[in-house]
């Protein structure tokens, strides 16, 4: 695995990543990519998905809350939580190249390599909220029924989304099934933006909540 790898702009390296053809490839792009996340998508102007979850977190959520931020990469999201108040966060991905960078900034009480597509080590209706940003496209869908597994009766999901992909990666389908279950239902979908104006402007994302019964 070599760094050399890495396309040489930002914009060729967001889109190398994200085309990913496997998980498995994925997760060792994003290895890869580690290093220079931040300085390639960390800035409000790059990447506007976690100012724009914080802010729908700041409005429906308790600062008190134990929030998983679920594909959290190098902690942007993190990052921005902490700046607006909320202090209980922890982190799971499944790159250990993101996850270290993650935890040198010291957001998170603590930091999981996992994935969530399959069961996790954490108890059922043990997390008040999971936040997902920027993983419509490289989770699993069926990380969703353990979305649902893992928050509290009266807990939230919110969820960047990015409705095609949403649709075509089977999001849809498992979210009409855990729906007609009584186990979660949509309470808001924020208006579209883009979700990466700089490298990908045909992107477009909207931050939906889910109540989770």
């Amino acid at each position: 695995m070599s760094k050399n790898e890495l396309p040489d702009t930002k914009a060729g390296r967001v889109d190398w990543v994200i085309r990913a053809e496997t998980n498995a490839e994925m997760r060792r792009r994003y290895d890869l990519w580690a290093q220079d996340y931040d300085s390639d998508v960390g800035s409000y102007d790059d990447y506007l998905v976690p100012w724009e979850a914080t802010k729908v977190a700041a409005q429906v959520l308790d600062k008190n809350m134990l929030i998983m931020d679920a594909g959290a990469g190098t902690g942007l999201v993190g990052q921005t939580l902490k700046e607006a108040g909320f202090q209980r966060l922890i982190a799971v991905d499944y790159s250990e190249g993101m996850l270290e960078i993650a935890r040198q900034k010291q957001v998170y009480q603590d930091v999981h390599k996992c994935d969530l597509s399959r069961p996790t080590e954490f108890e059922a209706g043990s997390i008040d909220c999971v936040i997902t940003c920027g993983t419509t496209t490289q989770m699993p869908c069926a990380s969703l029924r353990e979305f649902a597994r893992i928050v509290r009766a009266g807990g939230q999901i919110i969820f960047a989304v990015v409705p095609d992909a949403w649709v075509e990666c089977g999001y849809a389908n498992i979210l009409s099934e855990l729906e007609a279950q009584g186990q979660v239902s949509v309470i808001s979908r924020g208006e579209p933006f883009q979700m990466l104006p700089t490298t990908e402007p045909e992107f477009y994302c909207e931050i939906w909540v889910m109540d989770v019964h």
